[in-house]
């Protein structure tokens, strides 16, 4: 998903939850609009604008937007990427959290949203706002029942980096700015590019996400992909997507390294001290590693970072360039 506007562990349980509860009711009908085909990235944009949300809900955007209101963490570092401060009206209460935001400097002086007050942001008299499909359905409804232009993202569109890829280039089509989305994008594979030929090569590590809240991070979530592309093998694989697990299925996976974020490290303690864990071979050579919550938890262009991080720990003899992401 977007970006939590909530801890990380908590919002991994309702990332959980509201999946287990899409998957009870059949796949949602998102309908994915054009804005991010190849015919329409290449494209100028023009006002005014319609396209169908992720959710298949009609947006009709008059003019480029100039009083944008970001409602998830992730379009907030998308958002300070691709236009001037003056044009973003409200962020997320989170983005000024250095444990969870990566973009505290260039938010600084943008007014705050906690996200469930509508009246707060239609003050603000927004053309545009940015949310997720976990935003309350009433503030939801509140906002397009004023008339407020809304795109909000599907839950399912926050599970890979290639969905994040397709995000930015989404809201560069949306605000008026696709090239500066597409350089953004393009500087996201060359990082990437460059940590996968460093680790190419080395050892597979095998690697367990896991949080106090009892979650691993299985196949489609970006951690998956975080943990493939620094040169590891996430042993949740088998899972789909966030799953509670117990300490027999730990010791069976037997990882090499377990991660955690550095927001949740203080647990990391606790496993390493955990009688049932001794045998884990991560517990017992030491291998559990605190990775910055706000990389670790990002799904935009600063999720690059993230693989960094864990290319690091995984392959710490590899002479690795840091990323430099463009903001």
């Amino acid at each position: 998903m977007l970006k939590r506007s909530l801890s990380k562990a908590a919002a991994f349980a309702l990332a959980a939850a509201l999946t287990a509860e899409v998957a009870g009711c059949g796949t949602p009908n998102a309908t994915h609009n054009s804005l991010t085909s190849n015919t329409s990235a290449a494209s100028a944009v023009s006002y005014p604008m319609t396209v169908k949300d992720d959710m298949g809900n009609t947006v009709t955007l008059k003019h480029q937007p100039m009083h944008i209101v970001s409602g998830s963490e992730g379009t907030d570092e998308i958002l300070v990427s691709l236009v001037p401060k003056s044009r973003i009206a409200l962020v997320t209460t989170l983005a000024s959290n250095p444990e969870y935001s990566n973009v505290v400097a260039q938010v600084k002086g943008i007014r705050a949203w906690s996200g469930d007050d509508p009246e707060q942001a239609l003050a603000v008299h927004p053309d545009l706002v940015l949310e997720a499909g976990y935003v309350n359905p009433s503030v939801r409804t509140q906002l397009q029942q004023a008339g407020v232009p809304m795109y909000t993202f599907s839950l399912n569109d926050f599970n890979s980096i290639s969905d994040i890829e397709r995000n930015i280039l989404t809201v560069g089509r949306l605000v008026g700015e696709p090239a500066k989305a597409n350089a953004v994008v393009a500087n996201m594979k060359q990082d990437l590019a460059q940590i996968e030929g460093a680790v190419q090569g080395q050892p597979h590590p095998t690697v367990l996400d896991y949080g106090s809240y009892g979650y691993a991070a299985g196949r489609d979530t970006t951690v998956d992909d975080i943990i493939r592309d620094a040169g590891g093998v996430n042993v949740a694989h088998v899972l789909n997507g966030w799953q509670k697990i117990t300490d027999e299925q730990i010791v069976k996976w037997n990882p090499d390294v377990i991660i955690d974020s550095s927001d949740d490290a203080a647990f990391l303690k606790k496993l390493a001290a955990d009688p049932a864990l001794q045998s884990v071979t991560a517990v017992r050579e030491h291998h559990l590693y605190a990775i910055n919550s706000a990389d670790l938890s990002s799904v935009s262009q600063y999720v690059v970072r993230a693989v960094y991080d864990v290319a690091k720990v995984l392959h710490p003899s590899v002479h690795l360039n840091a990323p430099k992401v463009l903001a």
